[in-house]
């Protein structure tokens, strides 16, 4: 059997609000357009690992390998390119992001040589600035596009592309289990918060890991974490600004979670 890229069924849930707005309707179609000019109508040079992909495709109803001859992105490659959809955060140790600095602010030894003077400057400048809300800390970081694609073998084949340097500020959100919500309604209330943040600071690339975070004191009960990337070449006049609009977002983000908990017990 042959590898499939796998499907987010939580995110899956929210493809009727994409249909339903416009604007997101319009940028999901422009990035996917984007990628079938003459240049890149036919990704695959290879006519027969072509047509393996595309019998693979139609055997399994796996779209994503189609789309992935097609435009070189699957499903959700397309969606997270079209800000429409967060970046997956696989925790702190993670390969996207990449954090560069600890939770005290300082360079990483094997980050020392990656990191030019200006980008230390600006970040540690930001750190000691900036007042973080609870439950929340900063970190300079390095994010990427995550490029899938198929081998000869018909095995899924991860890249790292588009590397973005930026001040990460990683924030925890509540225990959802202990709050009955369902990966469903979780990821129902972060996309609206994604959203509200690609309002308030386009560009921003925002990450979301489900049960990423360790408490030192309970291992054994990790939580999830949102996490908003903000390039250093986009923000670096307005950073603080733009800081302080997104703490707002996602305290609302996790008031948010706790009345969906609340009208859920309700209704019980």
């Amino acid at each position: 059997m042959k590898t499939v890229l796998p499907r987010e069924q939580a995110v899956e849930d929210i493809f009727s609000r994409i249909l339903a707005s416009p604007e997101a309707s319009g940028r999901l179609r422009k990035v996917f357009y984007q990628y079938l000019d003459d240049e890149h109508m036919l990704v695959d040079e290879n006519p027969d690992h072509f047509l393996q992909v595309l019998f693979h495709a139609y055997q399994n109803g796996d779209v994503s390998a189609l789309l992935l001859e097609l435009c070189g992105k699957s499903m959700f490659d397309l969606l997270r390119e079209a800000y429409l959809i967060p970046r997956k955060f696989h925790g702190k140790a993670g390969e996207n992001p990449v954090l560069l600095t600890n939770v005290e602010g300082e360079l990483l030894p094997e980050a020392g040589k990656m990191v030019s003077a200006h980008e230390y400057g600006k970040f540690k400048e930001t750190f000691d600035r900036h007042e973080c809300v609870p439950r929340s800390g900063l970190y300079l970081a390095d994010g990427y596009d995550i490029v899938h694609s198929y081998t000869d073998g018909l095995e899924i084949k991860e890249e790292k592309e588009e590397r973005q340097r930026g001040i990460l500020i990683l924030y925890a959100l509540p225990d959802t289990c202990k709050l009955g919500l369902t990966e469903a309604q979780t990821y129902a209330v972060v996309w609206k918060t994604f959203q509200e943040i690609q309002q308030a600071a386009p560009h921003a690339v925002v990450f979301y890991g489900q049960e990423t975070g360790i408490k030192k004191e309970s291992p054994d009960k990790p939580f999830d974490e949102l996490g908003v990337l903000l390039p250093i070449h986009e923000f670096e006049k307005k950073m603080l600004q733009r800081m302080e609009e997104i703490d707002g977002i996602v305290l609302a983000c996790r008031e948010r979670m706790m009345e969906q908990a609340g009208n859920d017990s309700l209704k019980l």
